[in-house]
């Protein structure tokens, strides 16, 4: 038996479902599947911290209280210095079902805090639709735009 080659990701529990595909064929470029991969990766990330119980809200607000735009290393030295743990672990608790979920809501302030100034923790798809402009970033399906007339 013969498989076809591709990469797939799909999930569905209660409202929530994701599908995606890619074929892939002779012509195939590997960022494409490289693409497909960092969406993959992106969803999965995102939901994996909500299905944990963080509330990415709480946390996303206090990451933009201690973020100081500026892509630069000692920027984000700064930063990290100037964290104090009690009060870091004071912030993030609220995000959390329990005080044992603290170390989620940790890591996911990490890595929010690192986009928000400037530095992808993991591969995007943005990033690499900068790097590789002729690999389009799949845009969400729906109607984003003024609502359609009935």
């Amino acid at each position: 038996m013969e498989f076809e080659q591709e990469v797939a990701f799909a999930a569905r529990h209660k409202d929530w479902m994701v599908v995606k595909k890619l074929l892939i064929e002779e012509n195939t470029l590997p960022e494409e599947i490289a693409m497909a991969l960092a969406s993959i990766d992106k969803t999965l990330v995102r939901k994996s911290y909500e299905y944990a119980g963080i509330k990415a809200d709480v946390v996303e607000a206090y990451v933009l209280t201690v973020a100081k735009k500026g892509r630069t290393f000692a920027n984000l030295a700064d930063i990290f210095k100037s964290l104090q743990p009690g009060t870091v672990k004071a912030a993030l608790l609220p995000a959390c079902p329990t005080p044992a979920h603290y170390p989620l809501a940790e890591s996911y302030f990490v890595k929010k805090l690192l986009e928000e100034v400037g530095y992808d923790p993991c591969l995007e798809p943005e990033t690499l639709g900068k790097v590789f402009p002729h690999v389009k970033v799949a845009k969400p399906r729906g109607n984003y735009g003024k609502k359609k007339k009935a």
